[in-house]
């Protein structure tokens, strides 16, 4: 219990970055400029808490793994070993890394690609030019991008078919080539599954918010 309340405490810096980015409730340049470093420093605490207890808590629902399999998965920073609470989970993770393996282009172009034209697009915006570009329109820019990543990661990669595991691999011996395009430390906090619900729930929500706007706009 003491690790799931840490992990969420240690997640609630997401949450706030993105509602740094959409509602920009300290102006543009100082909700911009906080939501920047909060993002680029999350990992300096958030990655060590989770690898601390990646031996003793499931990947999948956060709780504890006993001695549930070891799975290794081969992310950015390299590979790294995670336990699953028993062979349920760890074929659900399977099925999950092996999905977000095969789609790495298309996750790290949906959601790195996502930001970094949004964070033009909005400081833009705050400069005044163009002079038809609001801030409303590179929030919606952002909704839109990250919903149609998240949304078929979230409902889709769950139900992947078993087999190909491209990316996860048992905790002894040479890994395969490629690899996840983003480090699970985020996961970790909450668990997989959890984590996969907020994309779709949050994502559903935000590509109606993006698409009203956009009709809006378009009206």
């Amino acid at each position: 219990m003491r690790d799931r309340l840490a992990g969420l405490v240690l997640f609630l810096p997401v949450p706030l970055v993105l509602w740094l980015f959409t509602a920009q409730p300290l102006g543009p340049w100082l909700s911009l400029g906080l939501g920047v470093v909060l993002t680029g420093t999350h990992r300096l605490y958030a990655r060590p808490f989770a690898l601390a207890r990646a031996d003793r808590r499931c990947l999948w629902c956060g709780g504890a793994a006993a001695e549930g399999p070891r799975l290794a998965l081969d992310e950015p920073p390299g590979r790294t070993s995670w336990r699953a609470c028993g062979d349920p989970h760890a074929r659900r993770l399977a099925r999950v890394m092996g999905w977000a393996t095969e789609e790495r282009r298309f996750l790290a172009v949906g959601i790195l690609g996502t930001l970094l034209l949004f964070l033009v697009l909005a400081v833009l915006a705050a400069a005044g030019w163009p002079a038809g570009l609001e801030r409303a329109d590179a929030v919606a820019f952002f909704r839109l991008g990250i919903a149609v990543t998240v949304l078929p990661f979230g409902w889709l990669a769950p139900g992947k078919r078993p087999g190909h595991t491209r990316g996860l691999a048992p905790s002894r011996g040479p890994g395969p080539k490629g690899g996840l395009p983003f480090p699970v430390h985020i996961q970790a906090l909450l668990g997989t599954v959890w984590v996969l619900w907020l994309f779709r729930l949050v994502g559903l929500w935000w590509l109606a918010a993006g698409l009203a706007h956009l009709a809006r706009r378009l009206a």
